[in-house]
């Protein structure tokens, strides 16, 4: 027998079926009316908890030596060469325009090196490059032979080879909101940041494009991680002002082909822009700003939601084609559908509610906020959809098709179910073996296209001026002025010197260079002197010889802290996976802790903290792809009260996200921490299929009365078109994400269309033949 229940229910919604309709619309403008003061953040540390330990290590750095937040602009003349009149000129007015950075507080090029000499017994510290007019080829000659030879200028501030040099523009940002302050102060705070990026690379972007415009032989390129902090905020508004739009033009152009009803199509816009608007809006009542990451939740949101509305109108103008009344098909239509649309819809709920295994807050913010669309649309399915459509679509032409693919279909799969079946798990296995294949690699500029100019530019360093990833280690000698002691200067060029040692390193620096230097510039620039003085009290009268003589903005404070406790150890590395760049964190620290004191803080960078988020959120996330498993395969379960349909569902549900991954590691092979949250959102609506078909065919089995092989034509006959029209729309709707400039969405919407196209052929493959093996008794057991 049908449930009671659910009889009464589908009665009182087609009864009341315009008060609820009404009523639906009213509650969604209410839960709409916060989004007005939702918020954009597009600073990079919103990737990471509060109490992250690789974040709070890159906090102690930052607030221990000159902030390390920085814009860089990279320079290469055409003819390859930075040691001419011309090029250090353009590099010495470059660097002389970029002190008028907004937030800058210091700037450092080839031109404005601090280069040391003496006279008598003077110490005589002065910029490199002080009036490019007065440059002959003799001091152009001298000036090259310095750089090219200087620890701290090769592979930092210019190539090895000569061909290029790097601009760096240190930045003092406006602080992140104070939480405990009023809310229109907080407002003025985040406003301020947020501002702050794109006017600091807007005024570089119009700095480098004169500079271009007036000498057009010179290659110029922005990066940084202001730069890529804007970067992550243009993809969004990009993402937000094209994805969306074109998203609903092709769902209006989908519904036109497989409805051909004005009438459904109208009513499906109104549950997407009803069920999007509350995903969104969502956003305000849980405390989140969007990002991003969770700026792609409208699009999934209204193709999930599209997906809810086709099963229902489907069956509902199959109805009206057999001549039934309006209310009567609808009828039909939610009781063929009532059951498998609450149930598909709480299990692609549980799948993006288990996000929240992430360790980064903007996918647990992108899960939620997703899950919350989703059941939304599931409650305008049956509120709103029913109302509009018996209002606007009445008739239906009664098909005039002769043959039928997917009942051709259902009759192959019956009569060659066991070959089919061994095929079936026999290409599965193979292409799961592809699996290890995929590589972890979590960078920063590599979550943006090539052709998103913070890539170019990290392509073009990498071929130019290859020191990529980097490392910063603060090492504390224990007492104020200690970083004067012979001892400990020894020690940290040890330290310096195995660092260099370390394979891909190709640059090392910190305050032991600058007192080796003046030890041998006070020793009339004998190169048998560049080394750590012989007593501690020489060192100390370096320092402040040289401290006394630099200019403002120019000073040690980068190396050094305020007191002279501590020394900054800077490493820059080649481009390198995530696991090399960890390793070599891994292996400073061991080194700082059995040669010199067991008490050293780990090593901090941008670079090296969304490496251990990349590792750590790809762990969390297989924690929470066998959540996902146990969660959709309880709520079937206990829907179904069967455990052999929990049993045969958990097969096709997670098997075609293992092919997936076998597919992407033969194709691309990077996995990155968006990717590793395929599973758990593939999970949820994979699910879709399976509850489809099983209950169709269940249906069969008990209402019918109908044998396994009568129960699958009659699942393929109710429910394979709608099946096929909704993975159509899935598949396009997460391809559509292939189009954002931002990697990270871009790879999770391919991944995730990959599953799903794979899960529907993977479905209508196995689940007959498994149906059909596990299920031969006459009457069903439950």
């Amino acid at each position: 027998m049908e449930s009671k229940l659910q009889d009464k229910c589908i009665d009182c919604l087609l009864r009341y079926r315009y008060l609820l309709a009404f009523l639906s619309l009213l509650i969604t403008v209410l839960l709409s009316i916060p989004a007005q003061t939702i918020y954009f953040e597009s600073d990079y540390k919103i990737y990471f908890e509060d109490d992250e330990p690789h974040l709070l290590a890159y906090a102690h750095i930052q607030e221990t030596y000159t902030r390390s937040d920085n814009l860089t602009i990279i320079i290469q003349p055409d003819d390859k060469n930075v040691f001419t009149k011309e090029t250090l000129a353009i590099v010495h007015e470059i660097t002389e325009s970029a002190w008028q950075t907004p937030y800058a507080i210091r700037v450092d090029s080839i031109t404005n090196y601090q280069h040391t000499s003496a006279e008598e017994d003077d110490l005589v510290v002065e910029d490199f490059v002080l009036d490019p007019l007065l440059l002959d080829a003799r001091r152009i000659s001298y000036i090259q032979s310095v750089a090219l030879n200087e620890k701290s200028l090769v592979n930092r501030l210019v190539a090895e080879d000569g061909a290029t040099t790097m601009i760096n523009i240190t930045l003092e940002l406006p602080p992140s909101a104070d939480e405990n302050a009023e809310p229109s102060i907080q407002k003025a705070q985040r406003d301020t940041r947020f501002n702050s990026y794109p006017e600091v690379v807007e005024f570089n972007r119009k700095l480098v494009e004169n500079f271009q415009q007036n000498y057009p032989g010179l290659e110029m390129h922005i990066g940084g991680v202001a730069t890529i902090t804007n970067s992550f905020n243009e993809s969004s508004v990009r993402d937000l002002s094209t994805l969306v739009p074109i998203m609903y033009g092709l769902i209006i152009l989908l519904l036109a082909i497989f409805l051909r009803s004005a009438g459904s199509i109208v009513g499906t816009l109104l549950v997407i822009g009803c069920a999007t608007a509350v995903g969104v809006a969502s956003a305000a009542w849980l405390g989140y700003a969007l990002n991003t990451v969770n700026i792609i939740a409208p699009t999934i949101i209204l193709t999930i939601a599209v997906c809810d509305s086709v099963h229902v109108l489907l069956t509902y103008l199959r109805g009206l084609s057999k001549q039934l009344p309006p209310i009567e098909a609808m009828r039909e239509s939610l009781r063929l559908n009532f059951q498998p649309i609450i149930l598909t819809s709480v299990t692609t709920a549980v799948g993006f509610l288990t996000l929240n295994f992430s360790i980064s807050p903007p996918f647990q913010s992108f899960g939620n906020m997703t899950a919350c669309g989703v059941i939304w649309a599931m409650v305008l399915s049956f509120t709103l959809l029913p109302a509009v459509t018996i209002l606007l679509v009445r008739k239906r032409r009664e098909s005039k098709r002769k043959t039928d693919l997917i009942e051709q279909y259902a009759h192959f799969v019956v009569k060659y179910y066991k070959p089919v079946f061994v095929s079936t798990i026999l290409v599965a296995v193979s292409i799961m073996a592809f699996i290890p294949l995929n590589v972890i690699d979590d960078d920063p500029p590599s979550y943006f296209k090539p052709g998103v100019p913070i890539r170019d530019t990290t392509e073009f360093m990498i071929e130019n001026l290859p020191g990529i990833k980097d490392v910063d280690f603060s090492v504390d000698c224990g007492a104020p002025g200690c970083i004067n002691d012979v001892n400990f200067l020894n020690k940290m060029n040890e330290f310096g010197n195995w660092l260099s040692a370390v394979p891909k390193v190709v640059y090392v620096s910190s305050y032991v260079d600058v007192i080796k230097r003046l030890n041998r510039s006070m020793n009339r620039d004998e190169s048998d002197f560049y080394r750590i003085p012989a007593e501690s009290e020489l060192s100390a009268q370096y320092n402040l010889l040289y401290e006394m003589s630099l200019p403002y903005g120019l000073d040690l404070n980068n190396q050094i802290n305020i007191d002279k406790s501590a020394i900054r150890v800077s490493v820059l590395a080649e481009q390198m996976t995530t696991d090399d760049l960890i390793n070599l964190e891994e292996l400073g620290r061991q080194w700082l802790q059995k040669n010199y004191s067991s008490a050293v803080t780990p090593g901090a960078s941008v670079s090296l903290m969304f490496a251990h988020l990349g590792v750590k959120n790809i762990k969390s996330m297989l924690l929470g792809g066998l959540f996902a498993i146990i969660g959709v395969t309880l709520t079937i379960l206990i829907a179904m009260r069967s455990f052999r349909y929990a049993f045969i569902s958990m097969i096709p549900n997670s098997i075609p996200a293992f092919m997936a991954f076998g597919v992407w590691g033969l194709l691309v092979g990077q996995v990155n921490m968006a990717v590793a949250g395929v599973f758990s959102i593939s999970l949820g609506i994979l699910v879709d299929d399976t509850v489809h078909f099983i209950t169709k065919y269940r249906r069969g089995r008990l209402v019918k009365g109908l044998s396994p092989e009568e129960s699958i034509h009659y699942a393929f006959a109710n429910v394979g078109s709608a099946l096929l029209v909704t993975t159509i729309v899935l598949v396009i709707g997460f391809s559509m994400l292939v189009m954002s400039d931002f990697n990270l969405n871009s790879m999770m919407g391919l991944l995730t269309a990959i599953t799903i196209g794979i899960a529907l052929v993977f479905d209508f493959l196995i689940l007959p033949p498994l149906l059909m093996m596990l299920d031969k008794d006459d009457k069903l057991k439950v």
